[in-house]
C-alpha cells in the first residue's frame, strides 16, 4: 500500500517515474532532479565490484532494469550488469562523454563532446539515431512526453527539444552564453541554468521564455533541484550564494550567502532536495557539504570535505532515508545523518571523484577520474 501511495504522489508531482521503483534512470534520479531515493541504504558499505574503463569518468551512473550506464572520456558509453559488473556492451563515439545518460522505454540518451546527441537501443547498444548539435555538449538529458531536452555548449548557446523517437528538432531557445547545466521539469515547465548566470523557465512544448532570473555567477554543470513550489540552485564562479526561487514567477524567495566565501571562484555541485532541507557542495579551495532549511534557507549544519577540483565543479550529494551520501574530490565517500550532519561512515576510494553517486536496489554506484566504476553495498 505504501508503494502505491508513493507512486501516486510521484504522478501528482508530474514526474516521469521510469522503470522499477528502485531505478535511478537519469542524472539526479527524476525529473525534479531531487537526487532522492525512497529506499534504505545503511552504512557500512563494501565494494561489491569494480569495472575499469580506459579513460577518466566525469559522467554519473544511470541505473535501469538491471544495467548500469556510464559515459567515459575514452569515448565509450558503457552498459554493465548491475549485480556483477560485467560488460553487456559499449558504444564508441568520437569525443568525451561527460553527459550522464538517461534511460527511458528501451532507449538510452546522452550528449557527447563530439558534436552529436545520441539515442541507442538500451539492450543491444545499437545506434537508433543521432542529432548533430555541432557543440561541445555536456548537459545531461531529460525525457518526457515524447521529447528529449538538454543544453548545448560551445560554440552554441542553446536549450534544445528533440523528438525522442526520431531525433528531429522540435524547438530551440538561445541563451546568452553556453548551456552545460541539466534541465528539470514540473507542470509543463522546463527549468535550466546557463553560463550567463541566468536560470531560465521555458514552456516545454513551445520553448517560449516564461521567466528568467539572473544570479551573480556563472552556472556551469550545476543543475537546479525542484519541489512543489520552489527551485533551488547554488551559483558558481564569483557568486557565493544559494538561491530559492518561486517556480511560477521566478521571484526570489530566499538567498543564502555562503559564510566560507573567498575572493576566488566558487566551485559547486547540484542540489539534492530532501523533505524539509536541501544539500549542496560549495567552496574553493576548501569545500563543505551544506545543509539548509528549504523554507528559509537557514544553515542547519555543514561538514568539511577537503579541497576542490581544479575542473570547476564537484560531485553532487544524494539522499536515502535519513542519510546523505557525498564524495569528495580526494575520493572519500561519506555517509552523514540528514538530521545533524554526524559522520556515520567513510570509505577512501583512493581516486579523485567528480562523478555523482546513484543509488538503486541496496547498492551505491560511483565512478572516478581514474576510470573505475564502483558498486558498493
Amino acid at each position: 500500500m505504501r508503494k502505491v501511495l508513493v507512486f501516486l504522489g510521484v504522478l501528482i508531482l508530474g514526474v516521469n517515474f521510469w522503470g522499477f521503483a528502485e531505478d535511478w534512470p537519469k542524472f539526479r534520479k527524476d525529473n525534479l532532479n531531487s537526487a532522492r531515493a525512497d529506499e534504505v541504504l545503511e552504512p557500512p558499505l563494501e565494494v561489491d565490484w569494480k569495472f575499469k574503463t580506459q579513460g577518466s569518468v566525469i559522467s554519473s551512473p544511470a541505473v535501469y532494469q538491471g544495467k548500469v550506464y556510464v559515459g567515459c572520456r575514452d569515448g565509450y558509453l558503457y552498459a554493465l550488469d548491475k549485480d556483477k559488473g560485467e560488460l553487456f556492451w559499449k558504444f564508441k563515439t568520437e569525443g568525451f562523454i561527460d553527459s550522464s545518460p538517461a534511460v527511458f522505454e528501451g532507449k538510452v540518451y546522452f550528449s557527447c563532446r563530439d558534436g552529436f546527441f545520441y539515442c541507442l537501443d538500451s539492450e543491444k547498444g545499437e545506434l537508433l539515431w543521432k542529432y548533430n548539435t555541432q557543440g561541445a555538449d555536456r548537459s545531461s538529458p531529460l525525457i518526457a512526453e515524447g521529447k528529449v531536452f538538454f543544453g548545448s555548449g560551445f560554440p552554441n548557446k542553446l536549450i534544445l527539444a528533440l523528438d525522442s523517437e526520431k531525433g528531429e528538432k522540435l524547438w530551440e531557445f538561445e541563451a546568452e552564453q553556453m548551456v552545460y547545466s541539466s534541465p528539470a521539469l514540473f507542470n509543463n515547465r522546463l527549468y535550466i541554468g546557463a553560463n550567463d548566470g541566468n536560470i531560465y523557465c521555458l514552456d516545454k512544448d513551445r520553448g517560449e521564455l516564461l521567466w528568467k532570473y539572473h544570479t551573480k555567477g556563472g552556472i556551469d554543470l550545476a543543475s537546479v533541484g525542484l519541489d512543489r513550489d520552489k527551485l533551488y540552485l547554488v551559483s558558481g564562479n564569483f557568486d557565493w550564494s544559494v538561491y530559492a526561487l518561486d517556480l511560477n514567477t521566478g521571484k526570489l524567495v530566499w538567498r543564502y550567502i555562503i559564510e566560507d566565501r573567498a575572493p576566488t571562484p566558487n566551485y559547486v555541485s547540484s542540489v539534492a532536495v530532501g523533505e524539509d532541507r536541501i544539500f549542496l557542495v560549495a567552496g574553493y579551495t576548501e569545500q563543505y557539504l551544506y545543509c539548509l532549511s528549504k523554507d528559509k534557507g537557514v544553515l542547519l549544519w555543514k561538514h568539511k570535505l577537503g579541497s576542490a577540483s581544479r575542473l570547476g565543479f564537484s560531485s553532487s550529494p544524494v539522499l536515502v532515508k535519513g542519510i546523505v551520501y557525498v564524495a569528495s574530490r580526494e575520493g572519500k565517500l561519506k555517509a552523514l545523518s540528514v538530521e545533524r550532519g554526524e559522520l556515520l561512515w567513510e570509505y577512501n576510494l583512493g581516486e579523485e571523484v567528480l562523478s555523482s553517486p546513484a543509488v538503486s536496489g541496496g547498492k551505491l554506484f560511483i565512478a572516478t577520474q581514474e576510470g573505475n566504476i564502483y558498486s558498493l553495498e
